[in-house]
C-alpha cells in the first residue's frame, strides 16, 4: 500500500491495527463524520478463484450486517477498492485486546473471566445462530475484549479461500470440520470449548502446530481422548471442568444442543474457590512473628484484580496481638508511686459538681503577684497537688504514654524481625542462583522449550549459553539489606529465522522483536523502479530471559517476576509464604530447561487488572 493517506472507498486508511491469514485490518476514518471504524482488506491471491470467493465474501458479509447484538462486531459496509478490486469491509472499531494477546501475556486466567469471556462469546453466538449464521472458524483472535470487560465477536462465517483449505489456526476445529463436514452451531460449541479449555489451563487441549505436527493436532482432535482441565490443574472448579468436557464432546449429539445452552451453563456455573478456615477469635500469644510464619492472605488463583497488599493481615493479627499484650500488662503500666494525697470535698453546690471537682477553692496562679486584680482569683489560693482531678488526669495521661511507648517498641521489634527474615529469605535465593549458575554455565544443557516466535516461526534447538545472577540491596537505608535478586540467562541455537514483511508491518515487527530482546537484521527489497517494497527480517535463534525475585520491606512482600521463561514475555508470580523455598526453586529450574514442573500449582498467578 503506498501512500499515507490512502482511501478506500470513502474511508481514509491510519495505522495497521491486525493481520491474519485472510488479510489486514486498518483503522478507518470516515471523512464525512470523523467517525473512526475498522476496515479489513481481504487477500485473494490465495483463492482457487478470486472473483468467485470475493462473490462469497460479499454474500456471507451482507448476511452479516443484519445482525444486531453488542456481542458481534456491527458491519457497516462492503466494497471491492478500485485499485486492485479487493473485497473489503467497514466495521465498528472494538477498542480493546483479542483473547489471543490476552492469553499470551496471562497463560491462566481466573475462573471468573473465563466464565465471564464464555458466557458472553456463547450469546454472540447463539444469535447468529437463531438468525441461520454459524461462525465455523472461531479461535482466539476473533474474541475482542475491550476495557469494561465486553466481549466482541468477529469474521463470522468467512469461506475458504479454496476448497478443502484447513485454516492457519486449527486448533480450534471440530471433530466434523476435520473430517471434512460442514460447520453447524455444534460446532461453534467445540470451538468455544476448546477455547474455555485454553484459558483455563494455557494450552488447547490438542496442541497446535506451533509446539507439534499439523496432523498431529487434527489426529488429536478427531479421534484422540479429550484430557479433562482439571486433570491439568486441579484447581479447575467441577462445574466448569463438565461444562468443558460435554463441549469437547466427539460426537456432537453429546455436546451443548447449541451456544445458548452453553451459554446458559456458563452463567449457572460455581467458580467460587474454597476459602481458608476463619481464625479463632481468641487472638493468639504475643510472639515474634517471622515472614515465614505470617498466614497468607485469601488469595484465588489468578485472581482478576490486584491482589490486596499481604501486609493486611499481618498487621491485623500484629494489632490484636499487641491489644491482648496491653490489656494483660495495664497492671505493670501503673505508677508505681503513690497517688497525690485528695483534698476533702465538701457538699455538692450543684448537679454539675457531682460530674466534676470543683477546683474555685485554688487559687489562679501569678494571683500573689498581682493583688490588685479583681474577681475571684484574688481568694486564698492552693497549689495543684491538692486537687484530685489534676492527679487523675496526671496518672491518666502516664498511663497513655506508657502503653503508646510499649506499643511503638512492640511494632517495632516485630517489623524489624520480620524485615530481617525477609532479607535473609532473599539471601537464601541469591545464594541458591549462585550455586545454580555455577553448574549450568558448565553443562550447558539442551533446553527442551520450543518459542513460538510472534507468528514467524518457532525457535526450537535452544541450549543454555550463559547466565549470571544480580542483586540490589536497599541502599543507604539498610545497605546489609537485599532489596531483589536476579537470574539472567541466554539460550542459542543454530537455525536463523527469515521473513518478509510489508513496510507497513515492518514496523510492528520490528518493535515486537526488541521488546522482547531478540536480535535481528532487516534487509530492504525494492521493485524494479528503485521503491520499497518488502523488508526481509532474518532473526537470530536466540532468547534471552531472567528470573527476579523483589522484597517490598514496607508491605512485608515478595514478587517472582519470569521473563521470556514459559513464553515471550512477562508473566509476575507471588512465592509461596510458608515452607522451603527450594522446592519451588527446584520446580523453578525445571519449568527454565522445558521439563515438567510442578511450579505452577505451588505459585500463584499475578493477574494485572484489564485497562
Amino acid at each position: 500500500m503506498n501512500g499515507a493517506a490512502r482511501l478506500v472507498g470513502r474511508y481514509r486508511l491510519g495505522r495497521e491495527i491486525g493481520r491474519g491469514e485472510r488479510g489486514i485490518v486498518y483503522e478507518a476514518t470516515e471523512p464525512a463524520s470523523g467517525r473512526l471504524l475498522a476496515l479489513k482488506i481481504f487477500r485473494t491471491d490465495l483463492a482457487d478463484e478470486p472473483a468467485r470467493y470475493a462473490a462469497q465474501l460479499g454474500e456471507r458479509l451482507s448476511a452479516v450486517s443484519r445482525l444486531d447484538h453488542p456481542g458481534v462486531v456491527r458491519v457497516v459496509e462492503l466494497g471491492l477498492s478500485v485499485e486492485d478490486g479487493q473485497p473489503w469491509v467497514a466495521m465498528e472499531r472494538v477498542e480493546g485486546r483479542s483473547l489471543r494477546q490476552l492469553l499470551d501475556a496471562l497463560p491462566r486466567m481466573s475462573f471468573e473471566w473465563v466464565r465471564s469471556i464464555g458466557a458472553q462469546a456463547a450469546e454472540a453466538l447463539a444469535y447468529a445462530q437463531k438468525a441461520g449464521i454459524v461462525h465455523g472458524g472461531l479461535k482466539a483472535g476473533n474474541l475482542l475484549i475491550d476495557g469494561d470487560g465486553r466481549v466482541v465477536v468477529t469474521d463470522f462465517a468467512l469461506p475458504a479461500a479454496s476448497p478443502g483449505a484447513l485454516p492457519a489456526v486449527p486448533q480450534y476445529l471440530s471433530p466434523e470440520q476435520v473430517q471434512g463436514l460442514p460447520a453447524d452451531a455444534r460446532s461453534d460449541v467445540f470451538s468455544l470449548g476448546a477455547l474455555l479449555f485454553e484459558m483455563l489451563v494455557g494450552r488447547p487441549p490438542f496442541g497446535s502446530p506451533l509446539t507439534g505436527s499439523l496432523s498431529g493436532v487434527l489426529e488429536g482432535i478427531a479421534h484422540a481422548p479429550t484430557p479433562s482441565p482439571s486433570a491439568l490443574d486441579p484447581e479447575v472448579p467441577p462445574d466448569l471442568d463438565f461444562i468443558v468436557m460435554k463441549a469437547l464432546a466427539k460426537s456432537p449429539v453429546d455436546r451443548h444442543a447449541d451456544a445458548g445452552a452453553l451459554a446458559r451453563a456458563l452463567r449457572a456455573a460455581n467458580v467460587d474457590m474454597p476459602r481458608p478456615p476463619t481464625p479463632l477469635a481468641e487472638p493468639p500469644p504475643v510472639t515474634v512473628v517471622a515472614v515465614e510464619d505470617l498466614p497468607a492472605p485469601p488469595f484465588k488463583r489468578g485472581q482478576p484484580g490486584r491482589p490486596g497488599a499481604p501486609v493486611d493481615d499481618v498487621l491485623a493479627e500484629l494489632e490484636a496481638d499487641l491489644e491482648a499484650f496491653s490489656a494483660r500488662s495495664l497492671a505493670d503500666l501503673e505508677p508505681k508511686t503513690l497517688p497525690l494525697p485528695r483534698a476533702p470535698k465538701s457538699p455538692p453546690d450543684s448537679p454539675l459538681d457531682v460530674a466534676f471537682p470543683r477546683l474555685l477553692d485554688a487559687p489562679v496562679s501569678g494571683a500573689a503577684e498581682h493583688p490588685g486584680r479583681s474577681g475571684p482569683a484574688s481568694a486564698t489560693v492552693r497549689t495543684g497537688a491538692g486537687s484530685s482531678l489534676l492527679a487523675d488526669l496526671a496518672g491518666e495521661a502516664q498511663r497513655i504514654r506508657a502503653h503508646a511507648a510499649q506499643m511503638q517498641r512492640g511494632e517495632r521489634a516485630a517489623r524489624t524481625e520480620a524485615e530481617q527474615a525477609l532479607a535473609d529469605r532473599l539471601l537464601g535465593v541469591r545464594d541458591y542462583f549462585s550455586q545454580l549458575v555455577a553448574q549450568l554455565n558448565v553443562i550447558r544443557p539442551q533446553v527442551s522449550r520450543d518459542y513460538p516466535l510472534l507468528g514467524l516461526g518457532v525457535l526450537r534447538g535452544l541450549a543454555w549459553h550463559s547466565s549470571d545472577v544480580h542483586t540490589r540491596n536497599r541502599g543507604v537505608e539498610m545497605p546489609d539489606q537485599i532489596a531483589r535478586v536476579s537470574l539472567s540467562w541466554l539460550l542459542q541455537g543454530q537455525a536463523v529465522l527469515h521473513c518478509e514483511r510489508d513496510p507497513l508491518s515492518a514496523d510492528a515487527l520490528r518493535g515486537a522483536l526488541r521488546e522482547h530482546g531478540v536480535r535481528f537484521e532487516e534487509q530492504p527489497q525494492r521493485d524494479e523502479h528503485g521503491r520499497l517494497r518488502s523488508l526481509v527480517f532474518d532473526v537470530a535463534p536466540e532468547v534471552r530471559a531472567r528470573v527476579e525475585l523483589a522484597a517490598d520491606y514496607e508491605w512485608l512482600s515478595l514478587k517472582l517476576t519470569l521473563q521470556n521463561v514459559e513464553r515471550f514475555g512477562l508473566v509476575d508470580y507471588l512465592p509461596p509464604r510458608i515452607g522451603d523455598d527450594v522446592e519451588w526453586l527446584d520446580e523453578l529450574v525445571r519449568l527454565m530447561l522445558g521439563q515438567p514442573s510442578r511450579f505452577a500449582s505451588l505459585v500463584r498467578l499475578v493477574v494485572p487488572t484489564p485497562p
